[in-house]
């Protein structure tokens, strides 16, 4: 868990997104409870963050995308039995 993931075909930039998933809403556990995540990932690329929130949503997980430096919740909470958003971040 938390491995940082890299895409060479993504520009080199400075902003890494974590993307966590879970089996229970965010909003009903502690802030950073990571007792209940199921997979924290750490993406330079914007593209891999987006794939990996739609991947983990796809097996009907929780999912919220942080800025790993300022630790800003850019994107979610998404509840996986709702139709995934059009754009995560």
């Amino acid at each position: 868990m938390n491995a940082t993931l890299m895409d060479p075909r993504c520009a080199a930039g400075n902003r890494r997104f974590v993307v966590e998933a879970g089996n229970v809403d965010p909003s009903k556990q502690h802030q950073h409870e990571y007792d209940k995540l199921i997979d924290r990932e750490l993406h330079t690329c914007r593209t891999t963050a987006n794939r990996a929130a739609r991947s983990f949503l796809q097996q009907g997980l929780w999912v919220e995308v942080y800025d790993d430096e300022t630790k800003e919740l850019l994107a979610g909470p998404f509840d996986p039995d709702q139709p995934a958003p059009s754009y995560i971040v």
